[in-house]
C-alpha cells in the first residue's frame, strides 16, 4: 500500500511540474507585456502600463508559477496581456486588493488555471498602481 501512495505522489509531482514547464514554454520569448487596473469591483480602468523590458516581463511571468488555488468569486482588479512579436500570447486576470482573493486566473492547455498570490507579487502590483516602475 506504501509504493501505490508513494507511486501517486510521484505522479502528482510529474504532473504539476509539467503543467509549470508549460506556462515557462507558452511565455517563453515574450517582448512586451500590458498591465491594466481597474477601480475597485468596477469594469473602469485607472491605470494602464506597458512595458519590453524583459526582467519585468519574466517577473511577471515568474509570479503566475504560485500554487494552484481554487476558483474564488471576488472580482478582479485587472489583467495582463503578454505579447511575442506584437501577438498575443496570453492573458491573464488578477485580484490583489482583497485579502484571501489574491490570485491569477489563466489559460493553458485548455485549462483554466486559478494560482495563488504571493507577497511579492501583491506588493510589486500595488508599487506599479501607484506609479513606481521600479523592477
Amino acid at each position: 500500500m506504501t509504493s501505490l501512495k508513494t507511486y501517486l505522489l510521484i505522479i502528482i509531482v510529474v504532473l504539476a511540474s509539467c503543467n509549470r514547464s508549460g506556462l515557462s514554454k507558452k511565455l517563453a520569448g515574450c517582448d512586451s507585456l500590458v498591465i491594466t487596473f481597474n477601480a475597485s469591483n468596477k469594469d473602469s480602468i485607472i491605470h494602464q502600463i506597458s512595458t519590453t523590458e524583459t526582467k519585468a516581463i519574466q517577473k511577471m511571468a515568474g509570479f503566475l508559477k504560485g500554487k494552484e488555488t481554487e476558483f474564488y468569486k471576488c472580482g478582479y482588479d485587472g489583467n495582463m496581456l503578454f505579447f511575442k512579436g506584437g501577438i498575443q500570447v496570453m492573458p491573464v486576470v488578477f485580484k490583489f486588493r482583497e485579502e484571501g482573493c489574491q490570485t491569477f486566473v489563466y489559460d493553458l492547455d485548455n485549462k483554466t488555471v486559478s494560482s495563488s498570490m504571493g507577497n511579492e507579487a501583491v506588493s510589486f502590483l500595488k508599487s506599479l498602481l501607484e506609479g513606481k516602475n521600479w523592477y
